[in-house]
Order: structure tokens, then C-alpha cells, then sequence
């Protein structure tokens, strides 16, 4: 049987929230700890700015004629996406000297 995917409709399973939590444990740590140019970013800044390094962004056309780019969500992916994407985040704040002092609860 196939654990990453749902045992009664075969559906991909979605991020479980003990990832999640240990995802956002990780953007607050990094939060507190990486500092570029001097400057502090809040974990959803990093959030952010993750998504669109990571998964990319969407072009979206304002009614004022501007172009906005919307990075692509989490919210959908699934154990094994999820599990990827992380790994990448967790590289690039270990890169920072930035690993998770506590695990969340």
C-alpha cells in the first residue's frame, strides 16, 4: 500500500501539520537568525520569499495596468512535495548556519 496517498479514494495524502509545524519552526529560526544586510525579516517574509525561490510565482495583470507576481502555494502539495520543498528550505537556512533548536510540540 502506497502511504502517500489517501486508502479509501487513492488521492495524493496533503502535507501532514507536524510538517508543517517544523516548517514554520524553521522560518522563525531563521527569522531571528539571518539578518541580510543588518536587516530582520519576520518568518512570513521568509515564508515568501521561499515559495517564489522554490516553487516560483504566478504573473498576475492588475486592473491599474501593473504586474504583481504571486508565488505559488504549499497549501496543495502533497507528503512527498511537501518533503522536498522543506528539504530546500533547510538547506538553505543550514547554508546560514541556522538549524532548529527545538522541535515544535
Amino acid at each position: 500500500m502506497n502511504v502517500d496517498r489517501c486508502p479509501s479514494c487513492h488521492r495524493k495524502m496533503r502535507r501532514s501539520n507536524p510538517q508543517n509545524a517544523l516548517y514554520w519552526a524553521l522560518l522563525h529560526q531563521m527569522a531571528e537568525e539571518i539578518k541580510p544586510g543588518g536587516e530582520a525579516y519576520s518568518a512570513d517574509s521568509w515564508h515568501t520569499y521561499c515559495k517564489s525561490r522554490w516553487l516560483g510565482c504566478n504573473e498576475i495583470k492588475l486592473p491599474n495596468g501593473k504586474t504583481m507576481l504571486i508565488p505559488h502555494s504549499t497549501a496543495d502539495m502533497d507528503v512527498a512535495e511537501f518533503s522536498d520543498y522543506f528539504t530546500k528550505v533547510e538547506a538553505f537556512a543550514a547554508e546560514r548556519g541556522v538549524w532548529l533548536v527545538e522541535l515544535p510540540t
